[in-house]
């Protein structure tokens, strides 16, 4: 006889009725409910985010620690929690995590989806069966003395903080590519403009290592906002209230996300109640990933107008040619890696809009818009992190400088009168531009007649 044909889903409960998910499923009724709650389209889920599904098993597992310590959580089930909570990361399991990345509910669905991930995995560890729950319960066992008001936004710093070394290495290597690009041009001349008008002689060194400079201290600033995301409201439980979890597990969960992490950075922080209340700590970060943006442009745009030609632009440096820059002129190419991460910026800066947005609309005793402000700071990141890194390889450490152009430009009039007004004084000078009518040549003839000469 042909064996019975085994569903493709299984029927399991909540507080609002039955729910049916599919068989295979690690996650259970309430991930089941989101997923069709907040269709997803072409958007991300959280799953997409490695770093946010990490941060939600490493509490878990602090979680599962300071319960088991303080005799909350039997030893069994804390280490089948804690295998559960390394096999998502280890086998990579973030297809389990469906979750719309912008869900509502404050992150309540995300929390959920990670308890209902680990209790099954737990459970059929123990012997029992994914979505009966009898032997690992989601709320009972796996997310016991928490409450997505301190999970959530906790693992929300988490996962900034887990991003952020990639652009911070790309940082540090765009700097150190504009330093080397400095000293190695550090006597090669250009004419310095300001208000896009002529303004002096200057150098690539000095150009180069102005841009050094602020790409280090952009590196900076953000670094200290995104340490000081290490202060968290995990033991916070329900609004930051110290009765709905003992104090003994409040003091064993830092301890114990300390050891999961292997950071000894975490601590808890110093109002829970503010740190319900408010998410200006994650704004922060991404106010500072737009000054540093907004920073980058203007570097960008340099580069496009310092090799803006062949023949009609600056022409002062030459970028390398990267593409074919037309579908109709031929012999046209583009700046198009300094315009890439020119629109990384852009889109950092719209990131930061919606940030800040977030934090104004925490309304009462809870912000729940984190997800808004963790996903557009982790895209960002991600972004600018190719977008410099991009720019560092192929465009900073590859343009050459156009040696006669810079020379002719360095011969304007704009630097001489400058240099004579150092050896014959401002007024004099002045007046013999304004005899002259401002016309260079007749500048040059009037100075001449004057005696106003190096």
């Amino acid at each position: 006889m042909p064996r019975p044909r085994q569903s493709a889903f299984r029927i399991e409960s909540d507080l609002l009725g039955k729910v049916r998910v599919p068989a295979r499923a690690w996650y259970g009724a309430q991930t089941q409910r989101a997923v069709v709650n907040f269709p997803r389209g072409a958007w991300k889920s959280v799953g997409d985010y490695p770093e946010m599904v990490a941060a939600l098993t490493a509490i878990k597992s602090a979680a599962a620690i300071a319960n088991r310590r303080t005799g909350a959580l039997s030893p069994q089930r804390a280490a089948a929690i804690l295998r559960a909570a390394r096999r998502v990361t280890k086998e990579g399991l973030y297809a389990e995590f469906p979750i719309h990345a912008l869900h509502g509910g404050g992150g309540t669905s995300a929390n959920m989806n990670a308890n209902e991930v680990l209790a099954n995995l737990a459970e059929e560890a123990l012997g029992g069966r994914r979505g009966e729950y009898r032997l690992v319960h989601p709320n009972d066992h796996v997310n016991l003395h928490q409450s997505t008001n301190d999970v959530y936004p906790t693992a929300c710093h988490m996962a900034v903080i887990s991003r952020w070394p990639a652009l911070k290495k790309a940082l540090a290597g765009l700097a150190d590519a504009f330093a080397a690009r400095a000293k190695e041009l550090r006597r090669s001349r250009r004419l310095a403009r300001t208000c896009l008008q002529d303004a002096v002689d200057t150098t690539y060194g000095e150009l180069l290592g102005g841009y050094e400079s602020f790409t280090r201290r952009a590196a900076r600033r953000i670094d200290a906002a995104v340490d000081a995301l290490h202060a968290v409201c995990l033991g916070g439980t329900i609004v930051g209230r110290a009765c709905d979890a003992p104090a003994d597990y409040r003091t064993a969960v830092i301890r114990a996300l300390r050891e999961v992490t292997g950071d000894p950075r975490w601590r808890r922080a110093e109002d829970l109640f503010d740190a319900a209340q408010n998410i200006d700590d994650l704004a922060h970060v991404a106010a500072q990933l737009d000054l540093t943006a907004r920073g980058l442009i203007k570097i960008a745009q340099d580069f496009r107008l310092l090799g803006s030609g062949p023949e009609g632009g600056l022409c002062e440096v030459r970028l390398p040619a990267m593409q074919p820059g037309s579908s109709i002129m031929p012999g046209k190419v583009n700046p198009v890696i300094p315009e890439f991460l020119i629109q990384a910026g852009f889109q950092t800066i719209g990131a930061n809009a919606a940030c800040q947005a977030a934090v104004d609309h925490g309304e009462l005793d809870l912000n729940v818009w984190e997800s808004a402000v963790l996903f557009n700071i982790l895209d960002a990141m991600g972004l600018l992190a190719a977008a410099v890194t991009q720019f560092d390889r192929a465009c900073v450490r590859g343009f050459k400088v156009d040696a006669d152009a810079n020379a002719r430009h360095i011969e304007s009039i704009i630097p001489l009168l400058t240099r004579l007004m150092h050896r014959h004084g401002y007024s004099g000078v002045s007046d013999a531009c304004k005899a002259a009518g401002g016309q260079p040549s007749r500048i040059r003839r009037e100075l001449a007649a004057r005696g106003l000469t190096e």
